[in-house]
């Protein structure tokens, strides 16, 4: 492991700033998304040119993974973050200047390029701003950034539209990103570059990490992976759940799918509080699989009919919980476990398949709204989530077996990141 030494401290400022830089990038870029979709609509394009969208925000993540996550490890990550930032506010200033939609998708490419590039570098910088003992809280700040960002960008696009146009809310969202690249300028932990050869001392810094070789570690993802694409079917079901099953109005609708992101930036505390005492990578992963079968628990109870739409409310809260601890279980022992020069393609290849589980996971929902009842499909969802956290839990068990420390060296000291 390598995280910041106890005698620096945690950099708190960094953090908080890392923190502010994630919002910014989850408003530029889900308002720039959400405004576009409108606009779609708005000019008369159906059901394939939204599908498109959405696969063109999200394939470059999975594409690009092998190469952001080299890019992340070897060039310095605050040039690799104002890059990001510039890519995405010139792609997004530019949708607002045509009206093509294949330009329009080609721009939403480069948009979700700069994501693509800012994750797996936010990911491996995030444990050098921290001690170990403050990783949990440190992780929970940057989460909870991007979560609020996540749901503002929807907000703020909806509001700005009806009372500006388009083309001021992609202004808007030009500009957070614009934002967001100056501010990267202020975070001093830094990492990659020349900084490189500051690499953990106990691991050699050119020893080849293959997730596939860390079977602990594979089974979290795994188990995330699966889970998530079934959650994803359902997330593509909750509005007919909630307006044709129940009869509910929009706002209702509106309030029922904000309770999880509410529910996930609550959780992400309190998985911080939780993981703070668990000290072994193998309680970590089974924290994630309660977390995966309470999110089947919840997926389950949806699915049976209940006397009132609002009861919806505190499962959906209860569900972004949980899906905030198993995301904080995933990533703290991804810094616990990977060695620190090599970071950065961990969290770029932790993320491809959680994100092609996402696109697996609206496909499927699109084909069983086509052959299932919506409350069946809620029911089946829940119940295989339950069975694939409980079949996670054996090979869990043989991996901490086969690692007595959870493969932590015992005379692994902690390592004082670079400071610019």
């Amino acid at each position: 492991m390598s995280f910041t030494s106890f005698l620096d401290g945690t950099r708190w400022s960094d953090i908080h700033t890392t923190a502010v830089c994630a919002f910014l990038a989850g408003t530029a870029m889900f308002t720039a998304d959400f405004a576009l979709l409108l606009r779609l609509q708005t000019a008369g394009h159906g059901g394939i040119a939204v599908a498109s969208l959405i696969i063109c925000a999200t394939l470059p993540l999975v594409v690009l993974a092998p190469i952001t996550g080299r890019l992340a490890d070897r060039f310095d990550s605050r040039t690799l973050m104002v890059l990001s930032g510039v890519l995405q506010a010139g792609a997004i200033a530019a949708m607002a200047f045509t009206d093509d939609l294949f330009a329009l998708l080609g721009l939403v490419v480069l948009n979700a390029c700069g994501t693509a590039l800012l994750q797996p570098t936010v990911g491996a910088l995030t444990p050098l701003m921290a001690t170990e003992a403050d990783l949990p809280r440190a992780v929970a700040f940057v989460s909870s950034g991007n979560l609020l960002g996540m749901a503002a960008g929807p907000a703020a696009a909806g509001f700005i539209i009806g009372a500006h146009g388009v083309g001021a809310a992609l202004a808007i969202s030009a500009g957070c990103a614009a934002l967001r690249a100056l501010l990267c300028c202020d975070i001093r932990t830094r990492r990659g570059g020349t900084r490189r050869e500051r690499v953990d001392r106990h691991r050699s810094p050119t020893a080849a990490w293959r997730l596939r070789d860390d079977r602990m570690l594979l089974t979290m993802v795994l188990g995330l992976s699966s889970v998530l694409a079934a959650l994803c079917a359902v997330n593509v079901l909750s509005v007919f759940l909630v307006r044709e099953v129940y009869d509910a109005s929009e706002s209702t609708f509106g309030l029922v799918r904000a309770c999880w992101t509410v529910g996930m930036a609550g959780g992400a505390w309190i998985a911080a509080a939780v993981i703070a005492r668990l000290k072994r990578d193998s309680q970590l992963a089974g924290m994630q699989m309660i977390c995966l079968a309470g999110i089947g628990v919840v997926a389950f109870m949806q699915g049976i009919p209940l006397f009132t739409v609002f009861l919806l409310v505190p499962l959906n809260l209860f569900g972004g919980l949980f899906n905030a601890g198993e995301n904080a279980a995933l990533a703290n022992a991804e810094a616990r476990r990977v060695p620190e020069a090599l970071r950065g393609q961990a969290n770029a290849g932790v993320s491809a398949p959680l994100n092609a589980a996402q696109l697996i996971g609206f496909f499927l929902g699109g084909a069983m709204s086509t052959v299932l009842d919506v409350q069946l499909s809620f029911v089946l969802v829940g119940l295989i989530s339950i069975a694939i956290a409980a079949a996670c839990v054996p090979a869990i068990r043989r991996a901490a077996r086969a690692e007595p420390r959870d493969g932590v060296p015992a005379d692994a000291q902690p390592e004082l990141a670079p400071v610019a």
